[in-house]
């Protein structure tokens, strides 16, 4: 029995002592892997903090490049690799086939596709005298015997508030001959205190006699048996009010307007109700021709509002007759007529003004050409456009 308990004894320790080995270990062992861990956890954090802060840093950066590029028009820069969503607008691009005839005014009003930012608008390789305004309005009046012909390469540039860039090339081709004269362009509504392009309705160009015999406005006019006998000027027509500007060849200076309605022995009966206003005259209008009778036309003392003289027109001729007027001198290159036609007077404030049973009004030019306006336009205004050289 001894000897079994000693035997048991060193066996109970050696259990013991490799029971405490045992734990010793495994502590050491979980205490090293907690180690490990805590390490590879650090180590993850960190990583996957430095790469959630690349990424952080990129998408800033990324964004700070998408703002880049939405100030800049993409890319950083203004040259042709920025990109903009900007385009001239295809339906209102004009071409190689454009024209315009000489004497008149050529217009084109330039539009972008889908755009709503800030525009700078230039023009180069233009002719003499194009102009381009900060709406994007082309306008160009050829005036002399070299513009005939055509213009190529004109290029209108488009520059966004990004310095993007776009452009488009065209040609356009004058027609006609030179015809020397005055130049005077026609508007829709009251454009006696400013001009609204977009309201041009034309150019005509003042008659001039071209002859060794000098003839006044009047003399022009030639007015007896109770009607206008034309020496200088157009073929009126008995259903429109006839408008043109007549100067002395010896005198380009200064200009008479002249209206008329009906044509002896053509015509219907009609009452014809209109108010004239003059503007910016360097010179002093007054009434040239009265035609048959004073109360006619006659300047106004009064109702003129904010212009220098206003002239009221009742006119009435049976169909054997015609009837019209003449106002002038005008000179200078500012000055403006406005023919009221339609609503109430403003001059007297009672009388309805009407062109009767006439359509509208027809303007005529020295070229041959005319322009006769919609029954819709009920006034209109004209003035000094520019003077045709033919010398060059």
């Amino acid at each position: 029995m001894k000897k079994l308990k000693f035997l048991f004894f060193p066996t109970i320790l050696a259990l013991a002592f490799g029971l405490m080995l045992s734990c010793s270990k495994s502590s050491e062992d979980n205490f090293n892997e907690t180690v490990a861990d805590t390490n590879d956890a650090i180590n993850d954090g960190v990583g996957n903090t430095n790469d959630n802060l690349e990424d952080i840093l990129e998408d800033n950066n990324d964004t700070a490049l998408d703002l880049e590029d939405a100030i800049t028009g993409g890319g950083g820069s203004s040259d042709s690799s920025a990109t903009e969503d900007i385009s001239f607008d295809p339906s209102s691009v004009p071409d190689n086939a454009t024209t315009v005839a000489f004497g008149q005014t050529y217009q084109y009003q330039v539009t972008t596709s889908a755009y709503s930012g800030t525009v700078t608008y230039s023009l180069s390789n233009e002719p003499d005298n194009m102009t381009i305004s900060p709406l994007g309005l082309v306008e160009w009046t050829p005036t002399k015997a070299s513009d005939i012909k055509t213009h190529s390469n004109i290029t209108i540039t488009l520059t966004t508030a990004s310095g993007y860039v776009v452009t488009q090339t065209y040609d356009l081709t004058v027609t006609g001959t030179c015809v020397s004269g005055n130049v005077l362009a026609i508007w829709s509504g009251d454009q006696r205190s400013s001009t609204d392009s977009l309201k041009w309705l034309g150019n005509v160009t003042a008659y001039t006699d071209n002859s060794s015999s000098v003839k006044t406005a009047s003399q022009n006019y030639n007015y007896y048996s109770a009607s206008v006998h034309l020496t200088h000027g157009p073929t009126p027509t008995a259903t429109t009010g006839n408008v043109f500007f007549y100067n002395q060849y010896d005198n380009t200076t200064h200009l008479y307007f002249f209206y008329m309605f009906g044509i002896k022995g053509n015509s219907r009966a009609d009452i014809i109700k209109i108010d004239i206003f003059t503007d910016n005259n360097s010179s002093t209008d007054a009434v040239v021709v009265a035609d048959d009778t004073s109360t006619e036309i006659g300047i106004q003392g009064s109702g003129c509002g904010s212009s220098a003289a206003c002239y009221k027109g009742r006119h009435a001729y049976n169909s054997a007759n015609s009837d019209g007027g003449v106002i002038g001198p005008f000179s200078g290159t500012n000055f403006r007529i406005f023919v009221d036609l339609g609503g109430t007077s403003t001059i007297d404030g009672s009388s309805t003004l009407t062109l009767g049973n006439l359509v509208s009004f027809k303007y005529y030019s020295k070229d041959g050409s005319s322009i006769t306006l919609g029954g819709a336009v009920d006034n209109f205004t004209v003035g000094y456009k520019t003077s045709i050289d033919c010398s060059n």
